[in-house]
């Protein structure tokens, strides 16, 4: 006959089990791609962000982005190769430390810059990163992150990204990861249809418009600010 201490027993090794496999089942795996935005590795370290200088322009109709990312950054030692993080689909088009072209190669969500010239150390340096693409469009915002491009109710267009989860890198290049805020933070300038208006972090510096019939809201951050929290919204407002 069984004892009660038996059943007891039996009861709580076999839940133990059942506890494991679920474990094994919703263990979480790393790809690459997780691995080198994630990781602080050598091609990251050497440098220090101070400012990011984020000039969008936006195309409703055909879902895409071109823009140019200028970042002043401070060599802090030695190194002859950068990596900059811009995730597929989007494309990193050129890149110049001052004015010298660089050479790259890309491996998945990850540009490698290679350095030609030996910096000093302490000193500021400008980066300038022209990139393009159609980015990831968020399929239910803002629990998958991407580029949002809608419409509001009068049928307007409106657009914005979310990009906690995913990161910055979604939609613009820089480096990912949240150990390296830009110290000094952080200018946006968007370029939209002149029938909208471009919102985003910061104060209004000054909106300026062209023959073409665009508008460039200019918007400006001076503390550190997290890559993800910089954030366009662009609709109509007024």
């Amino acid at each position: 006959m069984m004892t009660k201490f038996s059943l007891l027993l039996l009861l709580s090794i076999g839940s133990l089990g059942i506890t494991k496999a679920q474990l094994g089942e919703n263990k979480e795996e790393f790809t690459r791609a997780d691995t080198l935005r994630g990781s602080l590795n050598e091609n990251r370290t050497w440098w220090d962000v101070l400012h990011y200088s984020i000039a969008v322009s936006p195309d409703f109709d055909k879902r895409t982005i071109k823009g140019k990312v200028d970042m002043l950054f401070k060599v802090l030692r030695p190194g002859k190769r950068m990596q900059i993080d811009l995730q597929e689909p989007m494309l990193l088009t050129k890149a110049y430390l001052g004015d010298t072209r660089l050479n790259y190669t890309r491996d998945g969500n990850v540009y490698y810059l290679d350095i030609p010239v030996n910096l000093a150390k302490g000193s500021t340096q400008k980066l300038a990163l022209a990139y393009e693409g159609n980015p990831k469009v968020a399929k239910r915002a803002p629990w998958d992150g991407g580029w949002i491009f809608q419409k509001d109710a009068k049928g307007r267009p409106w657009m914005t990204v979310a990009c906690q989860g995913l990161g910055a890198s979604v939609w613009y290049p820089c480096k990912d990861h949240q150990s390296d805020e830009p110290d000094n933070g952080a200018t946006m300038l968007i370029t939209v249809p002149d029938t909208l208006v471009a919102v985003a972090n910061g104060r209004l510096i000054n909106s300026k418009s062209f023959s073409n019939g665009t508008l460039t809201w200019r918007w400006e951050v001076k503390n550190p600010i997290n890559n993800y929290n910089l954030v366009p919204y662009i609709g109509k407002y007024v």
